[in-house]
């Protein structure tokens, strides 16, 4: 089931499964937040999340 995230920052973040949407939501912080990397637990990511 696809999932997507909206960050604060308004971009979006979506995803056809967990790993992947993890794998994508780890990659923009570090790229856009530098300041959360490591702050974020994979389960604190996925309850982010909303079906798409």
């Amino acid at each position: 089931m696809a999932k997507v995230i909206h960050c604060e920052c308004g971009s979006t973040v979506d995803a056809s499964d967990d790993d992947t949407l993890v794998g994508r939501v780890e990659e923009h912080v570090q790229q856009v937040h530098p300041d959360l990397v490591g702050t974020m637990s994979r389960d604190d990511i996925l309850a982010m999340a909303e079906e798409a």
